[in-house]
């Protein structure tokens, strides 16, 4: 069986201040570091065989922390990054919101376009990694955009998917299953 977990980065000074970061690369904060902590003792006990993690510093930093108890090599995708936001990286998200109604960003990258590198994500881990328990470590809208792939449910993008958090697909009778979805990892 093949296990794909889905963690996204910890808290970055974006998070907390409710500005879009997209594609900038903003580092995780000390509560971010913290939240990486506790989501390496969380999975201290899995057997983790495969780490790919997105470039952005967030959640490469991520991924390095979780893998201080695996020692796997983390291979970096750019497939993997966050969905661009062009010139409304860095603004409020609430100002975003109140702006564009309707969600179409001018200048950002479609929902589209991110599901079609998330889709060349799943064929590499199809071609390389079938039968290993694969560590994801992204960002927000990318595991939305997996998760999406297997759910039919497009509106996903909207719900929450909290920092450091958890999410699952598994690998069963030739179907990929979303087992898991937000799960807290900071306990």
């Amino acid at each position: 069986m093949t296990k794909i977990f889905l963690v996204r980065h910890g808290v970055t000074e974006f998070n907390q201040s409710l500005r879009l970061q997209g594609s900038s690369d903003i580092p995780l904060n000390a509560s971010g570091i913290d939240q990486a902590k506790k989501a390496r003792e969380f999975f201290k006990d899995e057997n983790i065989e495969i780490m790919l993690s997105s470039p952005l510093s967030r959640a490469y930093k991520t991924a390095e922390i979780i893998n201080e108890h695996h020692n796997l090599d983390i291979k970096v995708f750019d497939e993997l990054k966050e969905q661009y936001f062009g010139p409304l990286e860095g603004e409020h998200i609430e100002n975003i919101r109140l702006r564009y109604p309707q969600g179409d960003l001018p200048g950002a990258e479609s929902f589209k376009s991110l599901t079609g590198r998330t889709r060349r994500m799943m064929a590499y881990i199809e071609e390389h990694h079938m039968g290993k328990n694969v560590m994801v470590t992204a960002h927000s809208r990318t595991i939305k955009s997996f998760l999406s792939m297997y759910t039919g449910e497009v509106h996903m993008v909207l719900t929450k998917l909290d920092n450091c958090s958890l999410s699952m697909i598994e690998h069963h009778d030739d179907d990929w299953i979303v087992t898991a979805y937000n799960i807290n990892t900071q306990n």
